[in-house]
């Protein structure tokens, strides 16, 4: 049974509100916006999820295309054998165009013993062309055998063959060492005489 409320005591349910709990500004005069003090940075109360980076299209084909060939053991072995050798072919052939002035009377008698032919009147003497030319050389093998390294690693890594890039990068660097040996050879007119023949 509830007590009558007393004469002169405050009512404790006369100061209370009974409306609901406002939410987001509900009771705010009309027209006021709140704003955060000068200085303040708010957080985001619903900060997003980072969304997962997207593989582009062209990357994603090429993974799945690379994961459904097999590895080739032997082909690695094969290549990475073939780029070694390609390494000593590579420096043996740029120090012969370098030693080969120095080397070239010699490298003609004994050649003209073999084939009976007719031998230079004198040393050999290098044009003015010769450093340049070994120059030239000595920069195309090198280089022809670090494209050969990088094109094999790449299919190396995409799981395709590549035994065979090793072979066709030597066959060019071997065409490159005799087309400028000969023009070593053929920058001395004696030397030229007797290697284009006697009608030349």
């Amino acid at each position: 049974m509830s007590q009558p409320h007393a004469p002169g005591t405050p009512d404790e349910s006369a100061g209370r509100d009974e409306r609901p709990r406002p939410q987001y500004g509900e009771y705010a005069p009309e027209g006021w916006t709140w704003q955060p003090p000068t200085g303040e940075q708010t957080s985001d109360p619903a900060p997003q999820m980072a969304a997962p980076p997207v593989r582009p299209a062209g990357d994603a084909a090429a993974a799945s295309a690379r994961e459904g060939r097999p590895e080739r053991r032997g082909d690695r072995i094969a290549t990475i054998a073939l780029l070694v050798i390609g390494l000593f072919g590579a420096i043996y052939n740029a120090l012969l165009l370098n030693l080969l002035p120095s080397v070239a009377t010699e490298t003609f008698r004994q050649t003209a013993e073999i084939l009976g032919t007719e031998l230079p009147a004198r040393d050999f003497v290098p044009g003015p062309q010769v450093p340049t030319l070994i120059l030239v050389g000595t920069i195309v093998q090198l280089a022809l055998w670090v494209i050969a390294l990088a094109w094999s690693v790449r299919r190396l890594r995409a799981r395709r063959l590549a035994f065979w890039v090793p072979p066709v990068a030597g066959a060019v660097a071997f065409v490159v060492f005799y087309v400028i040996m000969t023009q070593i050879l053929l920058s001395d007119p004696e030397y030229a005489r007797v290697l284009m023949g006697p009608g030349a």
